[in-house]
């Protein structure tokens, strides 16, 4: 009798863990029928669940979060972004989303740049309350607009106020222009405190072009 309880006991476990199998993995109890979108909201909360494109009817266990995150993570507007099962019956999408420094204008278009050189935003009106880069627009050009956006923002208020315009052709030749139409050969982002420090001593001397990109070794042409 002992023995047929145990079997008896047993068979009941196994069958337990199939129905739970079978509940979970097949059957539309834990079918995904949701998506919620945290980190953005509006259009762009839109754009993000519909780019996840979420296997609506899959039970959760067997929704490919990965594939989820890749689609996203495609999205110019997303930084990062992870994907998570939100029992019993829906996805989690958690993004944050880039921040803009500057905005290009490119062929009648404004672009949004991160600090990262990634473009973004596209519009054909200029966003608020961002300060404008001269950079390239093409894709291989991310390194030329990181470092104009270095310098960009990374000004003192004493040079800031003197500063026109800001271009980055390259990632090496960034290049200021003062309000008075002087221009200073900025260089790389590096040693941005140093070369804020001799322009400004240089700029004792009235000059139409200033070169800092080598601090130790400047240069003034009349």
């Amino acid at each position: 009798m002992r023995r047929l309880l145990v079997g008896f006991a047993a068979l009941l476990a196994v069958g337990a863990v199939g129905a739970a199998t079978w509940l979970v993995g097949w059957s539309d109890v834990t079918a995904l029928d949701e998506v919620r979108v945290d980190g953005v909201d509006g259009e762009l909360a839109e754009t993000v669940s519909a780019t996840a494109d979420p296997p609506y009817g899959t039970p959760l266990i067997r929704v490919d979060t990965a594939a989820m995150e890749a689609a996203v993570a495609e999205l110019p507007e997303v930084a990062e972004v992870s994907v998570h099962r939100s029992w019993p019956t829906a996805v989690t999408v958690v993004v944050t989303p880039r921040v803009a420094a500057a905005v290009i204008e490119a062929d009648g278009s404004w672009w949004q740049v991160d600090d990262t050189g990634v473009l973004f935003g596209r519009g054909t009106d200029r966003p608020d309350g961002l300060p404008v880069l001269d950079a390239p627009v093409d894709a291989d050009a991310a390194p030329a607009r990181a470092a104009g956006v270095a310098v960009l923002t990374g000004l003192p208020p004493a040079l800031r106020d003197l500063v026109e315009a800001v271009a980055a052709p390259t990632e090496a030749s960034v290049e200021l222009t003062l309000d008075g139409g002087a221009t200073v050969l900025w260089g790389t982002a590096d040693q941005p405190e140093r070369k804020a420090e001799v322009l400004l001593a240089l700029l004792a001397e009235e000059a139409s072009h200033y070169d800092v990109s080598a601090p130790s070794n400047p240069a003034v042409r009349p």
